[in-house]
């Protein structure tokens, strides 16, 4: 049993939102959870598009989803409702699919007001309170990946630690 999916909508898995991704689902692998990540963007795209749910691929994604306790969903500045991609899947996704699963939204952006928004469009998630990250707090390194600076680290740290206590009464170790 997965108890944790991280969901991301990037195209690329060397973007921020794949770093933030990479760095949430470290987080709670650290304190022993069983983590999904699911690239939504990755999925093929006339599947998404078309809502094919038959697509293996498609249907695999949302396997996982299933068997998770709780999400959290990585979304950039420029989508604060998701890639179209992103959407696509969510919207694949069978009513009720969420009800009562706690979700935590993760944005990155430019300026605080980037946040607006951040959430919606989950349908009827358990909505969490938000995690913002600026762009500026993450360094390109000469592969084309990119390093979350300490702000942004401990950021995720608490995103992970929230996330693990909306399902777990027990505290997350420090």
């Amino acid at each position: 049993m997965v108890e944790f999916a991280v969901i991301t909508g990037h195209l690329n898995r060397r973007s921020r939102p794949g770093a933030i991704a990479r760095a949430l689902a470290g987080e709670l692998r650290a304190a022993g959870a069983g983590v999904a990540e699911i690239a939504v963007g990755e999925l093929p795209h006339s599947a998404l598009m078309t809502g094919d749910h038959r697509n293996p691929d498609v249907r695999r994604s949302r396997r996982r989803l299933a068997e998770a306790s709780a999400i959290a969903v990585v979304t950039p500045r420029y989508e604060p409702h998701g890639s179209a991609p992103l959407r696509c899947w969510l919207d694949m996704l069978p009513p009720g699919a969420l009800t009562g699963t706690p979700v935590l939204p993760i944005g990155l952006g430019t300026m605080r007001s980037h946040a607006i928004g951040l959430g919606g469009g989950l349908g009827d998630g358990h909505v969490l309170p938000a995690t913002f990250l600026y762009d500026r707090w993450f360094t390109e390194n000469p592969d084309r990946t990119w390093t979350p600076n300490p702000r942004a680290r401990d950021l995720l740290h608490q995103a992970a630690r929230a996330l693990h206590a909306a399902t777990h009464p027990e505290p997350l170790a420090a």
